[in-house]
């Protein structure tokens, strides 16, 4: 049995009839402009002029309102005065059209009487369901479907990028540019004001558009951040996406009560996200244009190692130095490559990389150059340089260059033809055979930059966290109840017994600490842990106590704890009159070798939630600012990744005569604290500033975590804006002959099982499962299928062990809806545990995962001919009928 195809954009991407609202043929007004263009471009489909004022336009009918169109239109475009949108869009709904694009402004932009209007507009879109993109957005392009329904001033070539924006200057600029540059689109889309059609909606369209390879995208403010990354992880799995977003320096919240909360500002978490996502983020509207060409070649790559042909050397320097900058390496040619040039180029040739094959380079020798180094399995991509000589015909050696990529060549190749005059009709060569060409060195190297870090991306992108819990399960009772204990005292703040209880409770190594409330108490609690200790105050009012005083170390005897008592008291008074101050704690110095001071964080986006901090700590942490910034949930792979984006951590490696660290234990915490961030959402900031790090291990040696009332919500983990792998729908059964079966959520390493799996089936599960002829998943299907975001879809497999090997015998999945309530399931069984209950488990385990997504109805789509999965389905209580469109289908549904 199949999933039910559902593509909820598809009239608004590819409509048939479009009524256009505002329609006029003044040639001042965005109506006017919309149809000329609707006409201009030769849409195929009909257009409806929709305005009471005019009988018609030229010799088409021109209508008074969508009640007298002859019959419902697939889309609506209105660009009329923003206080009439709401009545049109009631009219539009009773006249059966369900999407529109609303061009008109006057909303959100223009203030809080703007924003109320749009809030009325977005509620009346859902109460009538229909799905609308804009308001104040210049409207959508699809050149393959000759459809410009925007007030831009031409149709774009046809290609295969896509561009979504929020800013439709920026669609303008890139409409105006493409034409002279090659560029070709198969959409341009402005979102405007996003109010009820955004981001996610429409990457989900574009991830499944056959006319798109490659997605730009402009980003001015995200609205839902699980919709925006999930959206955009299922696109850039198959598809290269560049972000350009404004507002880089916008500051973060300005009421942190920890240093994290300090550190991390809303362009870090930005940041974040697009790594976790697989996109690769842009700085400059210039690198989106050089994006823009580099992608528009349908260029990719699989690494990041760049080979620099050039006849000049100051060029392949600067080249060089950009690639040092950029992180992308600059191998040495092979040695059977070094051969190849040997035989034709000069004896003094640099003989590395960058190839410098001299100034007097002629066409044959760039083409040679060319060819080898596309055929070195050293590199992944080649740059070729050219620098105006009176022995070099540009434009020839361009031609040269163009005849030397052999067929099936896979490798970006990417020209850099300097100068202006004399390299021009050489560059226009270039572009037109689709090599992109850029104007300096370090654009070029740039652009590359953009393939290897989507590449790298992509791979970050599939790591899937399992949350810990087999060698050191957390006590996630003990945690909630210090929580709840504290929210129930009114407090937002745990004191420093409390947060190490809690790191304690999730297996992160802390130094123990006693609290006292008097001089001899503190006498008491120091003689108990043994000397050295370390006494800081206590107050739920001071966030940082070396500011006022409130930190002693290394006391070493009682009458010195007596003694540092009354000067941190003395100081806690003098400094911070008005906070509450409980007394102090009494903590055994760190006994950590060579130990450098760490810090890892928990902070609260307002966008995208929980964000873990990592960097160097101690006193200096704030004006240090060595941080990296990373959103759970967290593996080891991600924690390492982390780490490695700091300078500290090469503090974390072997120096002069210091052993190195125990990076594995840092890992360690990073995903412990990604464990508790992804299980309490109670946890607003966590700061533990320092850890110390040394060669026998870690130690959280000072705590503090912020707390809040979590929110009512549906489902554990919406608090996040990746769903982590949902470990509570692992569990082990039976079958009826003894059989151990484990039904778990799918993993992407069990691409090569459900490849093996799917090849097994016979001809006529893989035609019922599948409703066509299949031998076996394609790449693209493997990955879709192994690779999936839980929190919008779900796929369970079952394993049993064949002698050590994990064998799948079946597997189930579901993907929610665009309605958000009800989803779409498919389940196949293999052909040798058929009848004895797979199915039935697989089932019942997959309505359970949906129950607990708060989804409402499950439905599918059976062959009449499957006799035996309709009887899984009766027995499951699904309700069927037969699908009115495919009369060979039967259509079973069950409400949850």
């Amino acid at each position: 049995m199949g999933l039910v195809a559902t593509t909820p954009l598809e009239k608004m991407f590819n409509p048939r009839s479009i009524a256009l609202f505002g329609a006029s043929a003044s040639g001042t007004s965005v109506g006017s402009r919309v149809y000329a263009n609707l006409v201009e471009g030769g849409f195929g489909g009909k257009i409806y002029p929709v305005n009471p004022k005019y009988d018609s336009l030229g010799e088409v009918k021109c209508y008074r309102s969508v009640g007298d169109l002859p019959e419902p239109a697939d889309l609506a475009v209105i660009a009329t005065p923003a206080r009439t949108i709401r009545d049109i869009l009631r009219e539009c709904a009773d006249a059966g059209i369900g999407d529109a694009i609303v061009l008109s402004a006057g909303f959100r932009e223009m203030g809080a009487d703007g924003a109320a209007l749009e809030a009325a507009l977005n509620d009346t879109a859902r109460r009538h369901g229909i799905r609308f993109m804009g308001p104040n957005c210049v409207g959508l392009m699809r050149p393959w479907h000759d459809m410009n329904a925007t007030f831009l001033k031409a149709l774009t070539p046809r290609g295969n990028l896509a561009l979504v924006s929020q800013s439709g200057a920026l669609c303008s600029a890139i409409a105006d540019y493409a034409a002279p540059h090659h560029l070709g689109f198969s959409a341009l889309v402005s979102l405007g004001n996003s109010a009820n059609v955004d981001f996610g909606e429409v990457l989900d369209y574009l991830a499944a558009d056959q006319r798109t390879e490659a997605v730009l995208l402009y980003v001015e403010g995200v609205r839902e951040a699980r919709s925006f990354i999930s959206s955009l992880r299922a696109l850039t799995r198959i598809k290269p996406v560049i972000v350009l977003k404004a507002g880089r320096h916008q500051n973060g919240s300005n009421a942190a009560h920890t240093h994290t909360g300090a550190l991390i500002g809303s362009d870090d978490v930005f940041d974040a996200a697009l790594e976790r996502a697989g996109a690769v983020r842009v700085d400059t509207f210039g690198q989106l244009f050089a994006a823009a060409e580099i992608l528009a070649a349908r260029n990719r790559s699989d690494g990041r190692r760049l080979a620099i042909v050039t006849n000049g050397g100051g060029a392949g320097v600067l080249a060089a130095d950009r690639a040092g900058s950029l992180h992308v390496d600059l191998p040495a040619p092979s040695p059977e490559t070094i051969a190849m040039l040997d035989a034709i180029l000069p004896a003094y040739w640099s003989r590395s990389n960058p190839v410098d094959i001299l100034g007097d380079a002629k066409a044959e020798t760039y083409a040679a150059a060319v060819a080898a180094c596309l055929a070195d399995p050293a590199y992944d991509g080649v740059l070729v340089l050219l620098i105006p000589q009176a022995v070099t015909s540009a434009t020839d050696a361009a031609q040269a260059v163009i005849d030397a990529i052999p067929k099936g060549n896979r490798k970006p190749l990417i020209a850099c033809w300097m100068g202006e005059t004399s390299v021009a009709e050489g560059r226009e060569l270039l572009s037109r055979n689709g090599i992109p060409d850029f104007g300096t060195p370090e654009s070029a190297v740039e652009a590359f930059s953009y393939l290897a870090r989507h590449h790298r991306n992509r791979i970050l992108a599939l790591e899937t966290p399992e949350p810990l819990g087999e060698v050191s399960p957390p006590d996630i009772d003990g945690v909630r109840m210090i929580i709840q204990g504290a929210l129930a005292e009114g407090r937002d703040m745990l004191n420093d017994v409390e947060s190490k209880a809690v790191l304690r409770a999730f297996a992160v190594p802390v130094n123990t600490t006693l609290e006292a409330s008097s001089a001899s108490r503190a006498v008491v609690a120091a003689e108990t842990l043994g000397f050295p200790v370390a006494i800081k105050i206590e107050s739920p009012d001071i966030t940082h106590k070396s500011d006022v005083g409130g930190v002693r170390i290394n006391v070493m005897t009682g009458a010195d704890v007596h003694l540092a008592w009354r000067e941190i008291m003395d100081g806690a008074k003098r400094h911070a009159p008005e906070a509450r101050i409980e007394g102090v704690t009494v903590e055994r110095m760190a006994a950590i070798e060579d130990g450098r001071e760490l810090v890892v964080g928990v902070s609260r986006d307002p966008v995208f939630g929980p964000t873990i901090l990592f960097g160097a700590g101690g006193r200096m942490v704030e004006i240090l600012r060595d941080s990296a910034v990373s959103l759970p949930p967290l593996n080891a792979i991600l924690a390492g990744r982390l780490i490695e984006r700091t300078r500290v951590s090469r503090l974390l490696d072997r120096f002069r005569d210091s052993p190195p660290a125990d990076r594995q234990a840092v890992i360690d915490v990073l995903m412990r604290i990604s464990d508790l961030v992804c299980e309490f959402p109670e946890i607003v900031e966590l700061d533990i500033n320092p850890l110390i790090a040394g060669s026998n291990g870690v130690l959280a040696v000072d705590a503090r975590i912020r707390i809040a009332r979590s929110p009512a919500r549906v489902g554990r983990h919406n608090h996040l804006a990746i769903a982590p792998y949902p470990r509570d729908l692992v569990k082990e059964t039976r079958l009826a002959d003894g059989t151990k079966l484990t039904i778990r959520p799918i993993r992407p390493e069990d691409a090569q099982s459900e490849q093996e799996f799917v090849r097994g089936l016979s001809p006529q599960t893989k035609k019922f499962r599948f409703m066509h002829a299949l031998n076996e998943l394609t790449p693209s299907m493997l990955a879709r299928f192994t690779q999936i975001d839980y929190g919008r879809e779900m796929a369970l497999v079952a394993i049993r062990d064949a002698d050590g090997k994990a064998v799948q015998q079946g597997v189930a999945r579901y993907t929610i809806n665009a309605d958000g309530r009800t989803c779409e399931f498919a389940v196949v069984v293999g052909d040798d545990l058929r009848h004895m209950g797979v199915g039935t488990l697989l089932m019942e385990a997959l309505m359970d995962a949906a129950r607990a997504h708060g989804l409402s109805v499950i439905q599918g789509n059976v062959l009449s001919e499957n006799l035996a999965m309709l009887d899984l389905m009766g027995d499951l209580g699904f309700s069927r009928r037969t699908d009115p469109e495919e009369p060979g289908c039967i259509i079973v549904e069950r409400q949850l």
